[in-house]
């Protein structure tokens, strides 16, 4: 079909204008250079590392930024706790005044019974034939038993009984949904429904975050080329580090080897190359840069970002 600007009746619902300035689907935008940081650039502040540590899973920050992130976390677990605690002392004294007013109705209608000529009598027996016509529809032909409730489940029988009532009274008669006094609330929460609060550490440095500890940091340990600090090297090979090469730190001594020097020297030999410390297979700790802005070697060469229309 011909898209002709009078007849284009094939186009989609939004213009390439409208779609531009809804800010509607998907958006793509491609990642250059500027994008990634530096390979010897700490996660937390983006800046060149000072006294480099990492995690167990070789991200770099500064010891500083590091051991910062991980108090304020500690910190925040601790508020936490105090709020859960607080939370559940709360629903415990809720639990023993609903216990309480429940236990109150129960000697009240023991008195009433005992003052009274019949007492309770017929409603039991209209409540004892209720119970008896229910297990008749569900097992024909066989009667229910009749069995002597404990005062722990008559006691939290009466309990929900009078928390149903406050809920009827609690309605309002008008209709008007859109009043405040009408306006739904949460349901109840119980002590076995809330979670348990988590209380390891995390490392935030990619999107699945992982636990992370003073004790699991890893003392990152770069040879530079020169006495300015500016660029570091592969103590094998001496080429130069940069997001294009990736190399790998050693967990016992924290020394940093490209990975073409781990796959020649370390890994045949069971040992680093600069301090001969004896290295296993899982010692070896990849922290190969984001990357260079091109397609082949980055981690992620293009950014996305969708919206709601008309939100």
């Amino acid at each position: 079909m011909p898209r002709h600007s009078k007849n284009n009746t094939a186009s989609s619902v939004f213009t390439y204008h409208e779609t531009k300035s809804l800010d509607y689907g998907t958006k793509k935008h491609r990642l250059g250079r500027d994008s990634f940081r530096e390979y010897n650039a700490c996660f937390l502040c983006l800046q060149t590392a000072r006294d480099p540590v990492a995690c167990p899973q070789g991200h770099l920050a500064c010891r500083e930024c590091m051991y910062e992130s991980i108090l304020t976390q500690k910190q925040t677990i601790k508020r936490e706790q105090r709020l859960l605690e607080q939370k559940l002392q709360t629903l415990e004294e809720k639990k023993e005044r609903e216990q309480e007013e429940a236990r109150q109705v129960m000697l009240d209608q023991f008195e009433k019974t005992q003052t009274s000529m019949l007492g309770n009598r017929k409603r039991q027996q209209r409540e004892q034939k209720k119970d008896e016509t229910i297990d008749e529809s569900t097992n024909p032909g066989v009667k229910r038993k009749i069995q002597d409730a404990t005062d722990e489940d008559q006691l939290e029988r009466t309990a929900k009984r009078l928390a149903e009532e406050k809920a009827d009274k609690a309605k309002s008669k008008v209709s008007s949904f859109w009043l405040p006094t009408m306006t739904p609330e949460a349901e109840k929460q119980y002590k076995d429904e809330i979670k348990p609060i988590q209380t390891q550490t995390m490392c935030t440095a990619v999107k699945k975050s992982h636990p992370v500890s003073l004790k699991t940091l890893i003392e990152v340990k770069f040879q530079y080329e020169d006495d300015t600090k500016k660029k570091c090297q592969c103590p094998a090979c001496l080429k130069t580090l940069s997001n294009s090469l990736k190399f790998s730190v050693m967990r016992s001594c924290g020394h940093v080897i490209c990975n073409t020097c781990v796959n020649m020297f370390v890994k045949k030999t069971k040992r680093c190359y600069v301090c001969e410390a004896k290295i296993k297979s899982k010692d070896i700790i990849d922290m190969s840069p984001e990357g260079t802005g091109f397609a082949s070697g980055s981690s992620l060469a293009e950014a996305k970002k969708w919206d709601v229309a008309f939100q």
